[in-house]
């Protein structure tokens, strides 16, 4: 038996030459020459380009998504961000095969490396990235599709049409007049829609629904761009364009028009000073425009910290959520939401409060902030400022750690639910 065995096998041998010849050739470039050869494409379309490339940037979820406009030489490039049209920074890029096709900004440029270099507070950075691997080139559109390797925040390349800082320029003016809530008829059914653009994130739902979907956007010389593009009843979006008059917002074909939820309060109106009522007491706060003109600060709280808060332009309020406040050589200090018992807390940066306003339309108006609702299991009453030694956990919690100069003014570490602020009129 096992002769014919050693048989079969051995006539197996003698076949395998001839049957291995009869194989198509797939292709007739090797793949590290086709990867040259796609790299050689990718590198002659952008420095073809007259005016550059704007790049829409999604870093990590709780950052806003942004805008570049790049200038590419066959081994430079000169970067721009929105934030601050008329500076520039050039340094060396690269096109390379690792594992996959990669665009590396290889060399340090604080303008492009701004959301990727970490620091004591961040050692993640702001969840940005330099070097994205290529994952899709459109060379009708000439749109080129980035992917960070390390943070996998998405982004687009996409060629200007006018000068850099034109563009840009164009960008800062125009976002301060989009209309930030809406609603519109999609095939039959109500769509209402906030922005929110201290993180751009839309926000949108049928009429009553409640059950709120999120998709992040960019500000363009437009309007607004999509991360991705949503679908509502059937109907898909990629950009919204507003009127002259700042009244509507084009989705296509469908109109939407500016219609602002009861309650609604303008940022200009929240500046101003407050008096602060907890369980335990109250004092004196104010809120004051943060560097973006987005958000806020509440100053007051302490003598060592300012508390950043955002304010929803959609909706018209304002987002106490938990964050690191700072630091020393042994600690973190963190601003923790607690449970209305004040026996739960977390330190998940999701967690938080928002504000709801009694007669909004007054100059003295009274705000009580409440939970959130993105937890079911545990409704959040109470701040509390805790220390951590290392990364936050159960394990790393040390309360000892916190100095009493981070204290809230009221001197203790709590400050007890339910709370509200009264406008204090000028």
């Amino acid at each position: 038996m096992k002769k014919i065995v050693y048989v079969f096998a051995a006539a197996a041998l003698l076949l395998m030459p001839s049957c291995q010849q009869f194989e198509p050739e797939i292709f007739d470039e090797s793949a590290a020459e086709r990867a040259n050869s796609f790299l050689a494409d990718i590198r002659e379309t952008l420095v073809a380009e007259q005016y550059g490339w704007t790049l829409d940037y999604y870093p990590k979820k709780d950052f806003a998504g942004t805008t570049y406009a790049l200038k590419f030489t066959s081994q430079q490039v000169t970067a721009i961000h929105e934030s601050a049209p008329s500076v520039s920074e050039t340094s060396t890029y690269a096109l390379k095969y690792d594992n996959a096709s990669v665009l590396s900004f290889d060399t340090y440029n604080s303008i492009l490396h701004k959301y990727a270099t970490p620091n004591s507070a961040e050692y993640q950075a702001k969840g940005g990235d330099f070097e994205f691997e290529i994952r899709g080139f459109n060379k009708e559109t000439k749109e080129i599709k980035l992917v960070g390797k390390r943070s996998r925040c998405v982004c687009t390349l996409r060629p200007l049409k006018k000068e850099a800082k034109d563009y840009l320029s164009v960008i800062k003016g125009l976002e301060p007049a989009l209309p930030a809530a809406f609603k519109g008829t999609v095939a039959d059914s109500v769509m209402v829609g906030f922005l929110d653009a201290g993180i751009r994130t839309l926000s949108f739902a049928g009429e009553g629904s409640g059950e709120y979907e999120d998709v992040r956007y960019v500000v363009t010389d437009k309007g607004i761009r999509f991360m991705t593009p949503f679908t509502f009843n059937g109907v898909t979006f990629s950009e919204f364009i507003p009127d002259e008059s700042g009244e509507h917002f084009a989705g296509g074909d469908i109109s939407f028009e500016k219609v602002y939820p009861e309650g609604w309060i303008s940022y200009e109106k929240f500046k101003g000073n407050y008096t602060l009522t907890h369980k335990d007491g109250s004092f004196q706060v104010a809120l004051e425009a943060d560097e973006t003109g987005t958000g806020f600060y509440m100053t007051g709280l302490s003598s060592e910290w300012k508390l950043p808060v955002r304010y929803n332009s959609g909706r018209g309020i304002l987002a106490f959520n938990v964050q690191r406040l700072g630091g020393n050589n042994t600690h973190q200090f963190w601003f923790c939401a607690l449970d209305a018992g004040a026996k739960q807390f977390t330190w998940s940066t999701d967690a938080g409060m928002i504000s709801e306003a009694d007669n909004a339309d007054l100059d003295e108006f009274t705000i009580t902030f409440v939970n959130d609702g993105k937890y079911t299991s545990v409704v959040w009453a109470s701040f509390y400022i805790t220390a951590f030694s290392g990364e936050p956990s159960s394990d790393s919690y040390d309360s000892a750690g916190l100095p009493r100069s981070w204290y809230f003014v009221n001197g203790s570490s709590y400050l007890k639910g339910p709370i509200t602020i009264k406008k204090i009129a000028e």
